[in-house]
């Protein structure tokens, strides 16, 4: 048997390995011999290694210049390389030779397709189609080329004779699938894409587009299945991380999106669409500034790869917006308008930063004319809506919301109709209507809520801070009386309490910071345990306690160069006291306390994020409001640092003897500035911005009586 014979041999027994080694030896004890270097040629091809494949193939051509089958394997070789021009001039040397090589012509269509050359690709095709009909490799390409014009009919009928060709045709049923998308037919579509799976299960790109087409038709479970699917087989696409995040996204699995966005843009750094939708997912997921300021950062990129679009103009404008960057906000808005003039979302940006300002009057007359010509733009409506407000024209303002809920909307946008609505009627004492909206939003905007979840967190809190282990945890070094927390429940009178403090000069309000909670959840990383936080104090020493405070003493200072205070008025830092205890011996906490049923019902009336899944229900809240007094109680009990409490309802009573209380626990000497706290100019960016600048008032003391015929649920959990 010869050398040849045996490779063949080898070759048929799949040794592709011994194949190769005898083959190769051949070639180098006889380098002229053309045969086997095309041997060798197609022993690299079933290797799938095609480097070597051209490289024995060039070889070939050499050897026999007219050698029809080498030009033409080495065509295909390129070609699978993507080096199209090269491949091209192939196949314009096996058609030198043999003109009427149909193959070689469907070939050179498909590489001349891909460098853009669609009207020679078809000349190309067509030619190959009337010397042999039946070679389904052209009519795919000749799909292909109509798919690429917008005629899917005549594309679909090109794969369809493909597959009646040659059954076992994959790539031609993923194109007719494709097809069946293009044209609204998710069931066909469906079809093609299942039998492509049975005749290759190992084809990732099938799996993608199957999950894009169930996502498409609502099947969200099985569309994340099958992106998963196309991960396993091929892990490094990401587009198809991209468009799994995107279900995910959809189905509020935030971290899991976000986590799958940041790998499609690692993937393929220029992916403009990623960005944008990581920048999407940090603003939906709504877990504070840092994520604010994250998202800004994402929609920067897209606007490196996309200068000047609009759509992305707009979600920086509302993160900048989010973040309280009025002006650079207002700038990204303007430029929409620029872009496209009139643009009804864009506008009711600028109305909503200038009505943040104060700037009633001048909102009213951008917003009000787009309405009168018949623009339904939701947020252009609820702007609207809240400048009639400010004129003291509601019934206007609930005709103009009314109306908007008639047209169709997405989830969110309904769920800030129904909260302004609740405004609106509650502000005309129509508290029937008022919570009949409010009811609505959070049904609509309904979130699970897990209270064992909360009590074992509590119980984890309790243990880890009990009285016999607190004193036996190292504390900080520093003494710094910088920092002041302002805790308590959400509505409970925080946003007031900081604003009187910040109209001192010597503080700096820095508003809801999320820097406890961060040091928090990344202190297992940096005590270097698997332990979770709290048990991970456990792991706790004075050498790395003490970089960890003074990197966030070091943040506040840079607020401001002079305050003596800054505080801090995230409200669920009460949570944190703890922790808070061991970092800042010197720091003050100001509890903020409001009745129960009130600060409830307060919650209950505003749009919380998804962090607050105890708001959207009236026995949640009275169940989350006790374990909460809970927890308050036990810090009383254990923390060394000074702690106020504050009850709303004195403050707005006798504002100015418990405001001088507050400037004395902080340690500083009374300014009359404290008393009129609505004049400091001050943005703030929580949805009490309105009521601080204005003067105290009373009318939110036991406003739940009002409401008292719907609370039934809130006192049962309050009293249970």
């Amino acid at each position: 048997m010869t050398d040849k014979q045996q490779v063949f041999s080898l070759l048929q027994s799949n040794r592709l390995r011994e194949a190769k080694t005898l083959s190769s030896g051949f070639c180098a004890r006889n380098p002229n011999d053309a045969e086997a270097w095309f041997l060798l040629a197609g022993v690299h091809a079933q290797m799938g290694e095609l480097d070597d494949v051209i490289r024995c193939c060039q070889q070939v051509v050499v050897l026999e210049p007219m050698n029809v089958a080498a030009h033409y394997n080495l065509g295909v070789a390129l070609q699978s390389c993507s080096r199209l021009d090269e491949a091209t001039e192939s196949y314009r040397q096996v058609l030198r030779i043999q003109p009427d090589n149909a193959p070689a012509l469907a070939n050179l269509g498909l590489a001349l397709r891909g460098l853009g050359k669609r009207e020679e690709a078809m000349k190309c095709c067509q030619q190959a189609a009337r010397l042999q009909p039946d070679l389904a490799e052209v009519h795919n390409t000749i799909g292909l080329l109509f798919k690429d014009q917008g005629s899917i009919d005549d594309a679909a009928a090109n794969f369809q004779r493909a597959v009646t060709l040659r059954p076992d045709y994959v790539e031609a049923y993923f194109n007719l699938g494709l097809c069946g998308q293009d044209r609204h037919d998710p069931a066909a579509a469906e079809a093609c894409f299942r039998h492509v799976i049975q005749l290759r299960p190992g084809y990732a790109e099938v799996h993608g587009a199957l999950g894009s087409l169930l996502a498409s038709t609502g099947r969200l479970d099985d569309a994340v299945a099958s992106f998963r699917r196309a991960l396993e087989l091929k892990p490094d696409s990401a587009e198809v991380h991209r468009a799994l995040g995107a279900v995910l996204a959809s189905q509020c699995k935030w971290d899991q999106a976000i986590s799958h966005y940041r790998l499609a843009i690692k993937l393929k750094p220029d992916f403009a669409e990623a960005y944008i939708n990581l920048g999407n997912a940090l603003m939906d997921k709504d877990q504070g500034p840092k994520f604010g300021e994250e998202a800004a950062v994402c929609f920067r990129q897209a606007l490196r790869f996309r200068p000047d679009d609009p759509e992305i103009l707009l979600y920086l404008a509302t993160a900048l917006a989010d973040m309280g960057c009025n002006q650079e906000a207002e700038a990204s808005y303007r430029r929409v308008l620029e872009l496209k003039p009139g643009h009804l979302t864009a506008t009711a940006g600028v109305a909503m930063l200038l009505e943040r300002r104060g700037e009633f009057d001048v909102a009213y007359a951008l917003v009000a004319p787009m309405v009168d010509a018949g623009a339904n733009d939701v947020q252009l409506l609820l702007s609207h809506a809240d400048l009639l407000r400010h004129q003291d024209r509601r019934e206007d303002a609930v005709a103009v919301l009314e109306q908007c809920l008639q047209q169709p909307m997405d989830n969110k946008r309904r769920v800030d109709v129904h909260f302004a609505l609740g405004r609106l009627h509650d502000e005309l004492r129509q508290y029937d209507r008022a919570f009949h909206h409010y009811q609505q939003a959070n049904i609509l905007d309904a979130k699970e809520f897990d209270v064992q979840k909360v009590v074992r967190q509590f119980d984890a809190f309790v243990a880890a801070f009990a009285p016999q282990r607190i004193g036996q945890r190292p504390r900080a070094s520093n003494r710094s009386k910088l920092p002041v927390f302002i805790v308590g429940m959400p509505r409970s009178g925080t946003s007031l309490v900081e604003q009187i403090l910040a109209s001192h000069p010597l503080v700096h309000g820095a508003g809801e910071l999320v820097d406890i909670h961060e040091i928090a959840s990344q202190l297992p990383a940096l005590l270097g345990t698997s332990n979770p936080y709290p048990q991970c104090l456990d792991d706790l020493t004075r050498r790395n306690i003490d970089p960890i405070a003074r990197r966030h003493l070091d943040r506040l200072a840079r607020f401001s160069r002079d305050a003596v205070r800054v505080t801090d008025k995230m409200p669920h830092n009460f949570m944190a006291l703890g922790l808070i205890d061991l970092l800042f011996p010197g720091a003050r906490v100001i509890h903020c306390v409001r009745d129960p049923i009130d600060t409830c019902l307060s919650i209950y009336f505003q749009r919380f994020n998804d962090f607050h899944g105890y708001a959207r229900d009236l026995s949640s809240l009275g169940q989350y409001y006790r374990q909460y007094q809970r927890l308050m109680a036990h810090w009383k009990t254990v923390l060394r640092i000074p702690l106020m409490d504050v009850q709303y309802e004195e403050l707005v009573e006798n504002q100015e003897e418990v405001s001088r209380k507050l400037v004395e626990f902080c340690e500083l000497e009374w300014d009359d500035r404290c008393l009129r706290f609505h004049e400091s100019g001050r943005l703030v960016m929580t949805i009490s911005y309105d009521q601080v600048r204005r003067p105290m008032y009373k009318k939110s003391v036991a406003r739940w009586k009002n409401y008292e015929r719907f609370l039934e649920p809130l006192v049962s959990a309050l009293k249970d």
